[in-house]
């Protein structure tokens, strides 16, 4: 593959990446996936009074560079001697090797910590969230070893993760969770992100977060990453965001023209350049005007 193709796929990944983390590190919108996507057995179990995000980070450069996303600790309900922690880490890709690989390192990195401070090993769920063109194949770690007897596999470090293939959802299904704090924004731009026509038909909808009354900082500052991964994503011009605009509720136009500099400074530069034009085409008037006097 040409190394701009290549650079070009990259910077689309980091777009998808960066938008999922911002919207992840809110943990009422972590706590909520938790309640919508993932079996009762273990949502029924937690302890949400104590749900928080870490701080630690995991990278994992034997498989490729990479950053694990988002990591929260928690705890089951009546206590538990360990960690409960949920990885999440999302993929805008089908990976090249098995997942577990990459997953097994995360894991080994967050045990070899609890050793390290002398802590119980963390009892971990890992977790991808997935919104590639391909259809995830969810498998058994064992799956990738065929042919062996049985009795042998009991040998290898079998272990599952949770899925959620957006690809595979049905935009209604993700448009009925109820009370999902914004993980409703975020999985429906995933979910039509690869068809550009697509975001715009659905545009109110993916825009529209029901500010409530009182602060809304929370809100600004979710509905401007949306934008900000749509505007650089696609390459909008501000004409069509102010158009696309005119459909979201009347409480969110003034967001759209405080979003935050990177969208200032490309229509700054647009006005410059049309400014200059319209200035020469001004000043060739003036003085042909100055040479008829």
């Amino acid at each position: 593959m040409p190394f701009e193709k290549k650079t070009h796929l990259r910077k689309k990944e980091q777009l998808h990446d960066a938008v999922f983390k911002v919207f992840f590190s809110d943990s009422k919108i972590a706590k909520n996936y938790i309640l919508h996507y993932t079996p009762a057995f273990i949502y029924n179990r937690i302890d949400f009074s104590f749900f928080e995000k870490s701080n630690a980070s995991f990278v994992s450069g034997r498989f490729g560079v990479s950053f694990s996303d988002v990591v929260y600790e928690t705890r089951l309900e009546g206590g538990a001697k360990s960690k409960l922690i949920f990885l999440f880490e999302h993929k805008s890709y089908l990976p090249s090797q098995p997942i577990h690989l990459q997953l097994l390192d995360y894991l080994m990195q967050i045990w070899e910590e609890d050793i390290k401070n002398k802590r119980p090993l963390s009892f971990i769920i890992p977790i991808i969230v997935y919104h590639g063109t391909g259809v995830w194949k969810h498998r058994q770690f064992s799956d990738y070893f065929p042919g062996m007897p049985q009795e042998w596999l009991s040998f290898i470090p079998n272990f599952n993760y949770l899925l959620t293939d957006l690809g595979q959802t049905p935009p209604q299904a993700i448009k009925d969770k109820v009370e999902s704090e914004y993980l409703r924004n975020l999985f429906l731009a995933f979910r039509f992100v690869k068809n550009a026509s697509q975001i715009r038909e659905n545009w109110r909808e993916i825009l529209t977060f029901e500010v409530k009354t009182g602060s809304n900082d929370r809100e600004r500052m979710l509905f401007q990453t949306l934008n900000l991964y749509f505007f650089k994503l696609y390459n909008m011009s501000q004409a069509e965001v102010k158009e696309l605009t005119k459909q979201l509720p009347e409480s969110e136009h003034s967001w759209v023209d405080a979003i935050p500099e990177i969208f200032g400074e490309k229509w700054k530069k647009a006005g410059m350049r049309k400014g200059l034009a319209e200035g020469r085409k001004v000043g060739r008037a003036e003085g042909r005007a100055e040479e008829i006097r």
